[in-house]
This record gives structure tokens, C-alpha cells and sequence, in this order.
């Protein structure tokens, strides 16, 4: 979490350079990622405090079920996430955690991020295609080529 305060927003989580899930998995191992996922589970875990906290056995299948589902998401992202997640946006807990909580959180983390996605492409093509003759995103990169 060193580097968390970087990360506010999911364009911010988006646009920095960190690995995703499934990168880490092909380049690390998918014991090394899953262990890494099972960290950040247990970091949350432990922080909430909560009165029926995840075992250990469903830690592990939560990690699993995210390397499954969603190796599509940045490590940024996690970071996002789970910042949003302790600091109350996705809802009450009620005192416990259980996977089909968090991968909730996660699905519709990814929704959100996938919205994103869509908007910033969106915006570039009207960017790019643009017919207008003072095309400020063009000018600008045509600007800084000189």
C-alpha cells in the first residue's frame, strides 16, 4: 500500500504501469500470484477487524476464484479496490466477510472499471476522428513531435 495515494480514481489504477493478474501469473507462477492475492485477502481480513473474519480455507478459494475470474484486473486495481472496499463504498459488512462478498466487490469493481474503459476509448476515437479543424488533442500531439 506503500504507493496507494497515487491511485484515486480507476483511470488512475488504469494508466499506471503494473502488472495484471494474468501477466503476473505467466511471468511469476500462479503459486506466487495466488499467495500475493491471499496477502492482500488476509491484509483485509485482519484490518476490518471483523467478528466472523474469512478461514484460511476460504481465503485460498477466494484467491483462486479471482485468478480465475479476474487476471484481467492490474495490481493498481487491487490497490484501488481494496482501498475502496475498507473504507466502507462498497456497503456494510455486518461483521463478516465471506467470498461471495468479495467477489461482489470485485464484479462490481470490474463493471465500474470496464464503464471506464469503454468512456476513455470512446473519447479518443471522437478524438481522433474529429473533422473539426482546430482538433486540440491532434494539435497538441502534432505540437509535441516537433
Amino acid at each position: 500500500m506503500k504507493h496507494s495515494n497515487k491511485i484515486k480514481t480507476i483511470k488512475d489504477a488504469m494508466l499506471l504501469n503494473s502488472p495484471t493478474i494474468g501477466t503476473m501469473q505467466r511471468e511469476k507462477g500462479r503459486v506466487f500470484t495466488e499467495a500475493m492475492v491471499m496477502g492482500w485477502l488476509v491484509y483485509l481480513n485482519e484490518l476490518l477487524n471483523l467478528n466472523k473474519p474469512m478461514s484460511e480455507d476460504q481465503i485460498e478459494m477466494c484467491a483462486t476464484e479471482i485468478l480465475n475470474d479476474f487476471y484481467a484486473l492490474k495490481f493498481s486495481d487491487l490497490t484501488l479496490l481494496f482501498k475502496k472496499i475498507i473504507s466502507g463504498s462498497y456497503g456494510e459488512f455486518y461483521e463478516s466477510l465471506s467470498i461471495p462478498k468479495v467477489l461482489s466487490f470485485f464484479r462490481d469493481y470490474f463493471d465500474e472499471r470496464c464503464d471506464v474503459a469503454v468512456q476513455e476509448s470512446e473519447m479518443n476515437h471522437k478524438n481522433f476522428t474529429s473533422d473539426e479543424t482546430f482538433n486540440y488533442s491532434n494539435n497538441v500531439k502534432r505540437y509535441l513531435k516537433k
